[in-house]
């Protein structure tokens, strides 16, 4: 009876999982991270994820609709607007994957305001308490290729597309830098497993010193990703400037390594 037990968990899990990989990709006109984005979710389809997938028209222009193609082979793809209403349609769909997040649609689920139909079907998926994992480059006012661009940005206007991203967050968001998408994902679409016992927490009395000191890493747009966190030693302080977005799994990684998380002001 055990054995059988095990077998059926086995494969309710394996269910959910399945049909967690049949996935909603929206692709705004973000022009920062798209690439990358683009060859992680690659990867996730090449482990058995299926893609529909909505452009808005300024990412036609941006990313173009070959090149989305090329990456995902999408069962279907629409043009600004999908097949029915957005709300119906995202409601098919467990998890919503965003590869491009532009500053606009950024401010209208921080503000709730679901303007467009990519809004819209992201805003459902958040409200819903889906999967909705989004690759945040795009969106970010201190990437670097900001600059490179041509912006130039006063400290208060920075701290309002900060903010933005920080409500997405606490709506229920997983954030995620391109270049880490597949990992968000395959995070987001397992969260319901029982999770792995935590690393031994260091000692109250151990110096910090001892355990790894006080790390400043170089963020990437005042993004705190896994790997930065992956890379300290365990024990150690990882110390971030204040308005640094901390990702997800970088804060389960830091968890699971003892390590914390410093936000200085």
């Amino acid at each position: 009876m055990n054995l059988l037990a095990d077998e059926l968990a086995e494969r309710v899990v394996r269910k959910l999982i399945d049909r967690q990989k049949r996935a909603l990709v929206i692709v705004t006109g973000a022009a920062i991270g798209v690439p990358k984005a683009l060859e992680q979710l690659k990867e996730l389809r090449d482990e058995g994820f299926t893609y529909h997938v909505l452009m808005t028209r300024s990412a036609m222009y941006v990313t173009g609709e070959e090149a989305v193609r090329a990456a995902l082979d999408p069962e279907e793809l629409w043009v600004e607007n999908p097949d029915g209403f957005p709300e119906q349609v995202a409601g098919r769909f467990d998890t919503i994957l965003v590869p491009a997040l532009t500053v606009r649609t950024a401010a209208y689920l921080a503000n709730c305001i679901p303007e467009t139909p990519a809004a819209t079907m992201i805003f459902n998926g958040l409200i819903k308490g889906k999967n909705v994992v989004v690759a945040v480059d795009g969106a970010c006012p201190d990437n670097p290729m900001r600059a490179k661009l041509g912006y130039h940005m006063t400290p208060g206007l920075r701290d309002a597309l900060h903010g933005n991203l920080e409500k997405l967050q606490t709506y229920g968001a997983k954030l995620t830098a391109a270049e880490g998408m597949a990992r968000a994902v395959r995070k987001a679409i397992t969260s319901f497993l029982p999770a792995q016992p935590a690393a031994p927490a260091v000692r109250a009395e151990q110096p910090a010193a001892q355990a790894g000191g006080v790390i400043r890493p170089a963020l990437t747009g005042k993004i705190l990703g896994v790997k930065a966190v992956n890379t300290a030693p365990r024990g150690s302080v990882i110390a971030v400037p204040r308005g640094t977005i901390v990702t997800a799994l970088a804060s389960d990684e830091a968890r699971m390594r003892g390590v914390t998380i410093q936000i200085e002001s």
